[in-house]
């Protein structure tokens, strides 16, 4: 478990699937990253589209220099799924995706806490140097609270951060080049 100042992470398990799946696809926060009628050209993909995306060892924690992902829990009740992956990214950084199971969760500060501990996590037992999160430019919200976590937007190219293979699959972003915001944040000992 990783401890934030008012959540905690609790690796998912393989019988989280389906939750994490119907928080990010299926409830009224859908509507701040996928879909109409803000997100057209992002359209939600189905649970077994979802599934092959988020290999199984994002809920077995089977390989966690590739990928893991963790339960947001306040007070003993699951609030949000939050996870990190790294294969397809240059060493020593690891992007990471974020998302809360309603409204009623969101703007309670556990997006922001569970970030800042996911990060510190990283950068302490992965050697982690940047973290990365891709929003859409469009989701206010969410970039405040990445900032919030110690992230600030950059204008790096994807080549700085994608390993060359991934660039065309990768490159632009789940909105697309122009619509995805970057916001980095960089281990401490390297910000001087």
């Amino acid at each position: 478990m990783i401890k934030g100042k008012i959540i905690d992470l609790v690796p998912a398990t393989l019988d989280d699937r389906q939750k994490v799946y119907d928080w990010c696809f299926c409830s009224e926060t859908t509507l701040s990253h996928s879909g109409p009628p803000d997100y057209p050209d992002v359209p939600i993909p189905t649970a077994e589209e979802f599934f092959a995306d988020y290999a199984p060892y994002f809920f077995t924690g089977a390989a966690p220099q590739d990928g893991q992902g963790f339960m947001i829990v306040h007070k003993g009740e699951p609030v949000g799924f939050i996870s990190h992956c790294s294969f397809h990214l240059k060493p020593r950084k690891a992007e990471l995706d974020i998302w809360l199971s309603s409204e009623a969760n969101c703007g309670k500060g556990y997006g922001s806490d569970a970030i800042a501990a996911l990060a510190g996590h990283l950068e302490k037992s992965l050697g982690m140097e940047e973290c990365l999160m891709r929003p859409s430019h469009k989701n206010e919200r969410a970039i405040r609270s990445y900032k919030k976590a110690g992230f600030e937007e950059s204008l790096a190219p994807p080549d700085d951060y994608l390993k060359d293979e991934y660039l065309s699959v990768y490159g632009a972003g789940d909105y697309g080049a122009d619509a995805t915001a970057l916001l980095i944040r960089r281990h401490p000992c390297l910000n001087h």
